[in-house]
C-alpha cells in the first residue's frame, strides 16, 4: 500500500489509454494503493513500458478503440466505475501532421464517445480528463498561462486537445441537464518525462535509445525553453483530483499540473544534463531540420490553483526528473521493470507494505 494513497483502497478505477507511458505509470501507481483498476486502449506499443512489465496490475485490460461508439458503449454498458481517469489519445504532435483526421478522430470525437456513454448509462461518478500544456493560445509569454487564458490550437495535435476541452465542457452541461450525476474535470500538463517512454520524436526517450545505441542523438530546437517535470508529479495531481471528487468536493472545471521556474531548462541543457548522467560516451548533435514544422520555443503552465484548492505542488526539480528516468532506465535492465517502476513509486508517495 502506498501511505499517501490509501483513499483509493477498494475503488473500482477505469483508466482509458493504460497501455500508453503515463497510462502504465497511472495504473501502477492506483493498483499499488490498493485500487481495483480495469484498463481500456489500444494495445501497447513493441516495446512500451507496458508491454515489458510482466502483469502491470490491471485488474481487467480490454483493448478497444475509443472511436468506436458502439464498443464503447456495450462496454460502459455492463461496467460501472467509482472514477475514470481518460488518458487515451493520440499524443504527438508530429504524427498529428502526418495522420490529422486520425488524430481529431481519436482525441474529440473519441473522447465525445467516451464522455457520452459514461453520462447516458451512469457508468462512473466522476471523469477525469487529460489533456495537455498545448491547448492555450500560445503567445510565448513569460509569466505562462493560467486556467482562464485563452485555448487555441495551431498544429493538428493542439488544435484536437483544444477542441477536446470544449467537448469535456458540453458534456459537463449534458452531464447536468440530464441529472445524471456524473463529474467531469480536465486537467493540464506537458513535458513530462520518465521511465519507460518509447514515443518517436521526443527528447528523452530519443535521448536514451541512442545511449543504448551509444550513438549520439539528434536534437532540434536546442534553445527552446521547457518546463521538465516527471510523471509521478502530474499524476500525483490527477489523483488529488480524483480523491476529492470521490468525496463530492466543489473543483475547477480544470486545472493545471506544471513545475516551478527552476524546472525549465532548455532542449540543449537538458540533452547535456541526460548525457552527464548516463555516464558513457553519450552525446548529441544538433540537427534543426527544416523537414520538422515550426515548434514553440516557450511555453509553460501557472499552477496557483492547483496550490490553492488541491494543495498540489511539483515535487521533483528537473534535474531529478532527469536522473529518476535514468536511473529507472538503467535498473530497469539491471534487475526487471515492475521492480525499477514500483520503488519510484514507493519513494514518490512513500510504500507502505
Amino acid at each position: 500500500m502506498l501511505n499517501q494513497l490509501t483513499e483509493y483502497e477498494g475503488k473500482k478505477i477505469l483508466v482509458t489509454g493504460h497501455t500508453g507511458f503515463k497510462g502504465a505509470w497511472l495504473s501502477r501507481t492506483l493498483k499499488l494503493a490498493g485500487a481495483d483498476v480495469f484498463g481500456l486502449a489500444l494495445d501497447p506499443e513493441l516495446g512500451s513500458l507496458y508491454s515489458r512489465i510482466d502483469n502491470i496490475g490491471v485488474k481487467k485490460s480490454t483493448i478497444l478503440d475509443i472511436r468506436e461508439r458502439k464498443s464503447v458503449d456495450a462496454y460502459l454498458k455492463e461496467n460501472k466505475f467509482d472514477g475514470v481517469f481518460h488518458l487515451a489519445a493520440q499524443p504527438l504532435v508530429l504524427k498529428s501532421y502526418e495522420e490529422p483526421v486520425e488524430t481529431f478522430e481519436t482525441n474529440v470525437m473519441g473522447t465525445v464517445n467516451l464522455l457520452s456513454s459514461i453520462v447516458d448509462n451512469a457508468a462512473a461518478k466522476w471523469v477525469l480528463a487529460i489533456t495537455t500544456d498545448k491547448v492555450y493560445k500560445n503567445i510565448e509569454v513569460k509569466e505562462g498561462y493560467t486556467e482562464e487564458d485563452a485555448l487555441f490550437g495551431k498544429d493538428p495535435y493542439s488544435a484536437s486537445k483544444s477542441a477536446t476541452e470544449m467537448v469535456i465542457n458540453a458534456w459537463r452541461s449534458v452531464a447536468e441537464f440530464k441529472s445524471s450525476g456524473v463529474v467531469i474535470c480536465a486537467a493540464r500538463s506537458g513535458n513530462v518525462i520518465g521511465g519507460g517512454d518509447v514515443a518517436k520524436d521526443r527528447l528523452m526517450p530519443d535521448l536514451i535509445r541512442s545511449f543504448h545505441a551509444d550513438i549520439p542523438a539528434i536534437i532540434r530546437n536546442p534553445n527552446s525553453l521547457r518546463p521538465w517535470q516527471h510523471v509521478l508529479d502530474p499524476i500525483s495531481g490527477y489523483l488529488k483530483i480524483g480523491k476529492l471528487l470521490s468525496e463530492n468536493k466543489t473543483l475547477a472545471h480544470a486545472y493545471n499540473f506544471g513545475p516551478e521556474d527552476d524546472s525549465k531548462l532548455s532542449v540543449e541543457e537538458m540533452a547535456k544534463i541526460a548525457c552527464s548522467m548516463w555516464e558513457g560516451n553519450a552525446g548529441y548533435i544538433i540537427n534543426s531540420d527544416s523537414v520538422y514544422p515550426k515548434e514553440s520555443k516557450l511555453l509553460w503552465l501557472v499552477s496557483k490553483k492547483a496550490h490553492i484548492d488541491l494543495g498540489w505542488k511539483n515535487k521533483l526539480s528537473a534535474n531529478e526528473a532527469i536522473q529518476w528516468t535514468i536511473k529507472w532506465e538503467k535498473q530497469s535492465y539491471e534487475t526487471d521493470p515492475k521492480i525499477a517502476i514500483d520503488l519510484q513509486i514507493k519513494k514518490f508517495f512513500g510504500g507502505g507494505s
